[in-house]
């Protein structure tokens, strides 16, 4: 029962990291384009800890308006020296999946990089642990 509980958890996780990595180049190619305005911008927690000193994590709140005039909000998280996010309250570019607006990022999120390859090649081995089948043991 232990196993497959660990199993069933590989799975979920490995296919949570696999569709996070192909949603932002997906949005990219298929998403709507809108303008959104950034609302909030506040820097979480400490300095992160990581080679290059003074870095912090931001979190940015935004929101944009559909067509049919739905206001939707959307979070993102970006990294920025001790002294600002680099990104300014105002308008900015938004990604949408039109079909489910509540899915969508900053524009400039959607940038494809290694960071997507890294975390879908996780979620796929994640998959494949949980699917390689175990070893059994032999009646005696």
């Amino acid at each position: 029962m232990k196993q497959l509980a660990t199993r069933t958890f590989l799975l979920l996780v490995g296919l949570m990291l696999a569709t996070y990595a192909v949603l932002a180049p997906t949005l990219k190619i298929v998403g709507a384009r809108t303008t959104g305005t950034i609302t909030e911008v506040r820097r979480q927690h400490g300095e992160r800890n990581e080679a290059t000193p003074n870095r912090y994590a931001y979190g940015v709140g935004y929101h944009f308006v559909l067509p049919d005039g739905r206001k939707i909000h959307g979070t993102a998280t970006v990294v920025g020296n001790a002294h600002s996010a680099g990104i300014p309250k105002g308008p900015t570019r938004v990604r949408y999946l039109a079909a489910w607006p509540r899915i969508n990022m900053l524009e400039r999120e959607t940038e494809f990089n290694i960071g997507h390859l890294i975390i879908g090649g996780v979620g796929v081995l994640m998959m494949g642990l949980a699917l390689k089948p175990g070893k059994r043991k032999k009646a005696a």
